[in-house]
């Protein structure tokens, strides 16, 4: 048996951290065998009075292929993904049922030359750059997901 934690919590002293997970979105096999990445904003539930239950649901940011153009990177093999965002340079949410994310995802910044800012930190760092890698060699699982 096989257990993850999903982090989304925003930390009044400047160490937030909001994990990336796959969103299964179909039985697609070209693209990311049907999945996507997503960042999570939040994890909350409702409840439906005409169901009688809780549903969980998660607020997700997403991350995109580059140029609409999914395939994987040359050199390294990954698949290449960046932030989603708007006209305006924000990040659209979504709200997504917690019974479509399939598990968590290990993005790896697409650096560029020069040195990293010393104010970096983990809990800024995927709103550093641009694009990102999905690192499928982070585990067996994730490997065979992504295959």
């Amino acid at each position: 048996m096989h257990r993850e934690t999903i982090h989304a919590n925003h930390d009044s002293r400047g160490s937030s951290q909001f994990d990336t997970v796959f969103v299964s979105v179909g039985d697609d096999e070209d693209v990311m065998g049907g999945l996507l990445v997503a960042r999570v904003r939040l994890l909350f539930s409702y409840f439906d009075p005409y169901s009688s239950e809780h549903i969980s649901c998660a607020l997700v940011t997403w991350f995109i292929h580059p140029d609409d153009d999914p395939k994987r990177d040359e050199v390294t093999g990954m698949w290449k993904v960046c932030p989603e965002r708007d006209e305006n340079g924000q990040y659209p949410v979504q709200v997504i049922h917690l019974d479509t994310i399939l598990r968590g995802a290990h993005l790896l910044p697409c650096y560029g030359e020069g040195f990293l800012p010393e104010e970096m930190t983990h809990s800024n760092a995927l709103d550093a750059w641009d694009s990102y890698f999905v690192n499928q060699f982070i585990d067996y699982h994730t490997h065979k997901l992504l295959m």
